[in-house]
């Protein structure tokens, strides 16, 4: 008996650490891609699902900065993060536009999240995987920050602070003149 409370604690300490590194912000991993940068990368086009009824892609959103966080109502992070996103949101109003992709959830957990953190931007689901895919997305929350004309200006790995997030919208925006 003592023997299995051992191992049942060294398998949840296992989980706990394996977690921890999957779901934690990856600073190594960020990229700030400067808004001159030579190597301009066109964001992979995408359609999403809005939990709207409507179906939105990529170019639906060109002519303006556009902000993708793919998400899930069970990431903690992501729980962490949501009220960050719909602060500075609503704090941008109409010069730049977010958008959530929920990745690997359930549409009702979605929609309970969306509620509880009281998010006002457009949501909906990528039911192929096929925009999680063309992002690389490795788990969540990812943010890709796409600039007017299409261009990825910058994505980050895990939990924004309002100071980073801020940081990397003003860049978008900078970058979309």
């Amino acid at each position: 008996m003592k023997k299995k409370v051992i191992v049942t604690g060294i398998v949840v300490a296992a989980l706990i650490v394996l977690a921890t590194v999957m779901f934690s912000p990856r600073p190594g991993l960020n990229k700030d891609v400067p808004p001159s940068s030579e190597d301009d990368q066109k964001a992979p086009d995408f359609t999403v699902n809005l939990f709207s009824g409507k179906k939105v892609s990529l170019s639906d959103f060109k002519g303006k900065p556009l902000i993708v966080n793919f998400w899930a109502s069970w990431c903690a992070p992501c729980r962490e993060e949501a009220p960050v996103l719909v602060k500075v949101a609503k704090m941008y109003g109409k010069k730049v536009q977010f958008l959530g992709i929920v990745f690997q959830d359930t549409e009702a957990g979605a929609k309970k999240f969306i509620e509880e953190f009281k998010v006002k931007y457009p949501n909906g689901t990528d039911p192929s995987g096929q925009a999680a895919q063309d992002y690389k997305i490795t788990g969540v929350p990812e943010t890709f920050f796409i600039d007017a004309n299409g261009i990825l200006r910058a994505k980050w790995l895990g939990a924004l602070t309002e100071e980073k997030l801020i940081s990397l919208v003003d860049l978008t925006i900078e970058a979309s003149k």
